[in-house]
């Protein structure tokens, strides 16, 4: 349980989830081995920033040949730290693939039960969470910033499995990737303030920082928390503990002034 994702090329994948490879394929994208230069450097798939864009699809085959599936299999949404949780099909594969205008509008998360459709959730220093159900055969992803966590996408993507699927929460494998950690994700008072309201006073997602009025967030432990609440069972859920911020050799973090995006991706076989 919690056991960090093990590497594999270009990208990482969680023990858990490799569990069923047979039956799903998924990564964790790191930053290197891409095209793209300076603050994009160098694997960066995101297309929201003023990256080259030949070089961001570039890299989406990278991922995609690193992987072994078609990068036409990928869907990608327009991430604005919502609750929207957006149900993919068959006929949504390539969504996004070549241009934000074609993505999931407005939508930081998704669910399908659609072969061959390789759901993507872009982050740098944000959650990225992967889903399955190895019983309904049902996948899912979520992005999960601090207003994505405090708004608890997490339970809306659970509620969308039960809803679409007819999901049990106790069925659920669940992937917490790399974001900012514990260790380093400080936050003001205004953003502490909505922490509290969303997960009470007496909380363990929530510290002071050494600065005054300063405090640090734990992103990973809040959305466990989360998970749990909606029903997700404690030992189906593994956190990846990567830092984005300690390991910006690794991945990309915002924080660290980095423009570029890496991605999480999971698809039915």
């Amino acid at each position: 349980m919690h056991a960090d994702i093990k590497s594999k090329s270009q990208v990482h994948s969680f023990e858990n989830l490799s569990r069923f490879e047979d039956g799903i394929t998924h990564f964790v994208s790191t930053r290197n081995g891409g095209v793209s230069l300076n603050e994009y450097s160098s694997l960066n798939l995101g297309l929201n920033q003023a990256d080259i864009p030949l070089n961001v699809f570039q890299n989406r085959e990278i991922i995609a040949k690193t992987v072994g599936i078609d990068s036409t299999s990928f869907v990608f949404a327009r991430q604005v730290h919502s609750t929207n949780v957006a149900r993919a099909f068959e006929s949504d594969r390539g969504r996004g693939l070549y241009s934000r205008v074609t993505a999931f509008p407005f939508t930081d998360a998704m669910v399908t039960n659609s072969k061959q459709v390789c759901l993507i959730t872009l982050a740098a220093d944000c959650v990225p969470i992967l889903f399955y159900d190895p019983l309904k055969r049902a996948i899912g992803v979520a992005h999960a910033g601090w207003k994505g966590t405090v708004l608890k996408i997490s339970q809306f993507v659970v509620n969308s499995f039960l809803e679409e699927f007819g999901s049990n929460p106790e069925d659920l494998i669940v992937g917490i990737g790399p974001s900012a950690g514990p260790c380093c994700y400080e936050i003001g008072k205004e953003v502490a303030e909505e922490v509290i309201l969303a997960f009470g006073e007496n909380n363990n997602v929530l510290k002071p920082a050494e600065k005054p009025d300063k405090f640090i967030l734990d992103l990973w432990e809040a959305n466990r928390i989360t998970l749990i609440s909606s029903g997700v069972i404690d030992e189906n859920i593994e956190t990846s503990h990567r830092c984005t911020i300690c390991e910006n050799h690794e991945f990309f973090s915002a924080r660290k002034g980095d423009k570029g995006r890496f991605g999480a991706g999971i698809m039915l076989l």
